[in-house]
């Protein structure tokens, strides 16, 4: 039965607007950064409630700004090394927007999202107490009994042989149902679920061996039979007599579980459904390929080389036809292009190419709709510019800026093809003197269904696009080594986009 594309983006947007109503109203703090270490999410609420922050403060810029100056380094370290290995987790402080530093626990992991990129996602909750809690308690064991008995955590101390000497209280029973006499005296492996006894088990002595933290995450048996997830954070230290004791801070991590493998599920549901999305217009696009290149091809010829033989009527809609035809024949190459882009696996076919024949070719093909609107094409090219690129996907890429030129320059206008060569690059410019960019605008170009709005009258350009033309020549270009360049001052100033390739001359 043939899939519903119509259903499956009404489930999508469910499944976001699911997604995005659990990460609003979570208490822990949640944000998503990308592989540059820049924000693009966060909970704005729970921001704002703990550390002042909007999301004006935040998004757009990198986590590392409001760490303590101490704790930069790890920040910095604790990043890296969360995308190379997929997660990790630490401590930090945090300036608040007041001033003061808040120390905050940091959970992240990485995933892939529905347009194959590397974030993670990371979840902080304020630990300021706790550390506090810490620190009391190296100063004075009865200060420490104070603020463990009002402690919100759940606080062990046990001995070398996992044996439970010490647990507040209230906590105690609120956490898991148990009272203090049920408890002291047991080994603590009792109480935790047996899939994951031997990594506690196993991370406890190592701890004790390398008197250092560790923290583990294990589910902990309720008095009452159910199992809860709890995150336990593992501190080696001596009692009075010399004997080595460690303190367990446990706190109650069940809904941020919940919350992960729901973000997990949602995500490979997005994924599953954006595959479904790309193999629908990938195949969609391979059956208009072939009938779209014979219209292509024939009206071409026609204007070519019937066009006298074509009355006034028949000629304006060959015409038509082939400009329609030009139009389709660039979307569906961008759409062919698109799965392999988003996926990374877009790959190039290198030969030893002459540029300069590229570029006229390329001319040659959009030339009648350049004189329909009375713009001028004017190159000043080598006659050989060999380089070692994919051919066709160059062409694309000049189809795809000569067309743009075109629609967004005026009647009358001009288009300036110009090259440079240096040592390390080949430059080639395309300037016309068009509507230009805004600095907003810019911003947009390349970006995947980045198609700009203008708002812009009597001034006859085309403002009909995919706005996947430039995201998809960005990409063909930065394969090949290179990157693609704009420059413009701003309204009705012309635009110039500069191809720089390496030079393999």
């Amino acid at each position: 039965m043939p899939t519903n594309p119509d259903k499956k983006e009404n489930v999508l947007k469910g499944s976001e607007e699911k997604y995005k109503l659990m990460l609003d109203n979570a208490n822990d703090l949640i944000s998503i950064i990308n592989d540059k270490f820049v924000h693009e999410y966060i909970n704005e609420k729970a921001y704002f409630d703990l550390l002042g922050y909007s999301e004006e403060d935040i998004i757009g810029k990198s986590p590392l700004i409001p760490l303590h100056p101490d704790d930069q380094k790890i920040g910095i370290k604790a990043l890296k090394n969360g995308f190379k290995f997929g997660e990790g987790r630490n401590e930090m402080r945090v300036k608040h927007k007041e001033g003061h530093y808040l120390w905050l626990e940091n959970k992240g992991k990485t995933f892939i999202d529905a347009d194959g990129k590397k974030k993670a996602i990371i979840i902080s909750r304020d630990i300021t107490e706790r550390k506090k809690a810490e620190f009391k308690i190296k100063e004075s064991e009865e200060k420490y009994k104070l603020i463990s008995e009002n402690a919100n955590d759940l606080i062990f101390i046990v001995s070398e042989n996992l044996k439970i000497e010490y647990v507040n209280k209230k906590p105690l029973l609120k956490l898991t149902g148990y009272l203090i006499d049920e408890v002291i005296g047991k080994r603590a492996l009792k109480y935790i679920h047996l899939d994951d006894a031997e990594n506690a088990m196993e991370t406890f002595y190592k701890a004790f061996e390398k008197e250092g933290h560790e923290t583990i995450e294990a589910r902990v048996k309720h008095k009452n039979g159910h199992y809860i997830f709890v995150e336990i954070n593992g501190s080696l230290f001596y009692n009075e007599k010399g004997e080595p004791k460690a303190l367990l801070i446990t706190r109650d991590i069940t809904d941020r579980k919940n919350a992960e493998r729901h973000i997990i599920a949602e995500n490979k549901e997005l994924m599953e459904l954006s595959q479904i999305k790309s193999e629908l217009i990938t195949k969609a696009s391979h059956e208009f390929k072939t009938p779209l290149s014979s219209i292509y091809g024939a009206s071409q010829i026609l204007l070519k080389d019937f066009k006298d033989q074509l009355g006034e009527d028949a000629l304006g809609f060959v015409k038509m036809i082939h400009r329609g035809g030009q139009k389709l024949k660039q979307l569906i190459e961008n759409l062919l292009d698109l799965p392999g882009v988003e996926s990374g696996k877009l790959t190039l076919t290198i030969n030893k190419e002459n540029l300069s024949e590229i570029i006229k070719e390329c001319i040659s093909h959009l030339d009648y709709l350049a004189n329909e609107r009375n713009i001028n094409i004017s190159y000043t090219l080598p006659k050989e510019l060999n380089l070692e690129i994919d051919g066709i996907k160059f062409q694309q890429v000049v189809n795809n800026l000569l067309s743009n030129a075109i629609k967004n320059t005026p009647p009358e206008g001009k288009i300036i093809i110009t090259s440079k060569i240096t040592n390390k690059w080949v430059e080639v410019s395309f300037k016309d003197t068009g509507i230009g960019l805004t600095k907003k605008e810019k911003e947009l170009l390349f970006q995947k269904y980045g198609k700009i709005n203008r708002n812009i009258k009597n001034l006859n350009i085309d403002i009909d696009g995919s706005g996947l033309g430039l995201y998809i020549s960005k990409e063909i270009i930065e394969l090949h080594k290179g990157n693609i360049l704009v420059k413009s001052m701003g309204r009705n100033k012309g635009s110039t986009f500069t191809i720089r390739l390496p030079n393999s001359i």
